[in-house]
């Protein structure tokens, strides 16, 4: 009699267990947290695009070093015009140039010991200081021309004695690329160039406005 009331017992005990083992293991249930929600500040495009030009005008300004490049070439022949200078052709001096001001001499160029038959080439670029139209003078013995941002405004080319030509060209203010090419067959060798402007005197144009890379 004893055995057979101990089973059910056991039957009710090993249930009740099960439910309080079920109810302890349940897990509570999950918090949500909704997140804040963060606007981003807006940014105007007119900010963005000045912020990126004025950045981009800093690194090309430190980028340019003062003074044109200068390659001069000894060709030791006559020349009548300007020459074909080969690819592979080494210059007798290459250096920077802070203006170009070659006077009127007979003497080797100074730096140099070239004084006849020989060619240069300067390249870089001049910095306007303001918009307008700006006039460039080169005074040359013998051949000499101009180029502004790949185009030519002065042609004073052939074999002469000291002669001045002038070009006028509409610039913005800020970098412009320049190259300068003369020529030297026999006597008196002289490059000069020179700027002028509205407010602007009649100038060999000075070494703060000459840069290359």
């Amino acid at each position: 009699m004893r055995l057979k009331s101990f089973v059910p017992c056991l039957a009710v005990l090993t249930f009740v267990g099960c439910n309080d083992q079920s109810r302890a293991t349940t897990p509570a249930a999950a918090v949500v947290t909704t997140p804040a929600v963060i606007t981003p500040a807006v940014v105007a495009p007119a900010v963005v695009a000045k912020a990126v030009v004025e950045k981009t005008a800093t690194v090309v300004e430190a980028v340019l070093k003062p003074g044109l490049l200068a390659e001069y070439y000894d060709l030791s022949e006559a020349l009548s015009d300007f020459p074909d200078i080969a690819a592979d052709m080494k210059p007798a001096v290459s250096r920077v140039d802070a203006t170009i001001n070659i006077e009127d001499s007979e003497d080797n160029v100074p730096g140099t010991t070239l004084s006849e038959h020989f060619y240069v080439r300067w390249t870089g670029f001049v910095r306007v200081p303001k918009d307008g139209t700006y006039t460039f003078t080169i005074n040359s013995d013998d051949g000499s021309r101009v180029f502004i941002n790949d185009k030519e405004v002065i042609d004073n080319g052939g074999i002469h004695a000291v002669e001045e030509k002038s070009g006028d060209v509409e610039l913005k203010s800020g970098d412009h690329k320049i190259k300068v090419e003369f020529f030297e067959n026999e006597g008196g060798a002289a490059c000069i160039l020179m700027w002028s402007a509205a407010g602007v005197e009649q100038a060999v144009i000075p070494a703060t406005a000459l840069f290359h890379k």
